[in-house]
């Protein structure tokens, strides 16, 4: 008696979870939309197999029976416990390193797909298929949150992490130092002349022009005297 109500609960349990599982997976892909007529489309996409199944199971007691049994078996391994869950699971990847990821995927555009992350972990971590599901839950364990609508140039809008969203900021470019004791090279293309001319003014007097090489603008001018 014990073991069968440990069961009913356990189903029950899992036919719970199924159910809020389902419902938000279809929620966000409705909402992802960017257009009324996006969401009109996804409804009526999503009204195909939903006329599909419930006319298979009308059909015939047996359909009804089969679609009952999968079900139960989905429920079953929904409410599976915690220990089971985790068990060959690789540990979870740290909130820096989620983050640096994202950062990497996001680059200058204004954020990134889940799908985009799923395939990236997969890339990097052999062994392990990401879903957006795992990625949904890391991103959740990091308190990173996520957005019904981000549009990514090539890929349209989904489900995804918006860049304001990211902690931290992207790593900056390396700066190669300059050699100690070494004097910065000037722009050859803003570099100006630096050859001295020297002007007659007349009376025996001559002037130096000496262009400043650090400052374009500024001009040193000394003035001679020619003693006859």
């Amino acid at each position: 008696m014990t073991r069968f109500r440990s069961f009913i609960e356990r189903l029950a349990k899992g036919s719970s979870a199924l159910t809020l599982n389902t419902g938000r997976g279809i929620t966000d892909w409705l909402k992802a939309g960017e257009k009324i007529s996006d969401f009109v489309i996804r409804l009526a996409f999503l009204g195909i197999p939903v006329a599909i199944v419930w006319s298979l199971m009308t059909a015939s007691t047996a359909s009804m029976w089969g679609f009952a049994v999968l079900w139960c078996v989905a429920a079953w391994r929904a409410a599976r416990p915690a220990q089971e869950k985790s068990e060959g699971k690789e540990p979870a990847l740290h909130p820096d390193d989620i983050a640096d990821v994202l950062w990497e995927l996001t680059g200058d555009h204004k954020g990134v797909h889940l799908a985009q992350v799923a395939a990236q972990l997969t890339k990097e971590m052999p062994g392990r298929t990401w879903s957006i599901k795992d990625v949904r839950g890391l991103l959740e364990a990091a308190g990173i949150p996520t957005r019904h609508s981000v549009r990514v140039p090539g890929l349209g809008v989904a489900v995804g992490v918006h860049r304001q969203d990211i902690p931290g900021s992207p790593s900056p470019a390396p700066v190669s130092p300059s050699p100690q004791g070494v004097e910065p090279q000037v722009n050859p293309a803003t570099a100006t002349a630096t050859t001295p001319y020297v002007r007659d003014l007349g009376g025996g007097v001559t002037a130096t022009f000496t262009p400043d090489p650090q400052q374009p603008n500024r001009t040193h001018v000394s003035v001679h005297t020619v003693e006859n």
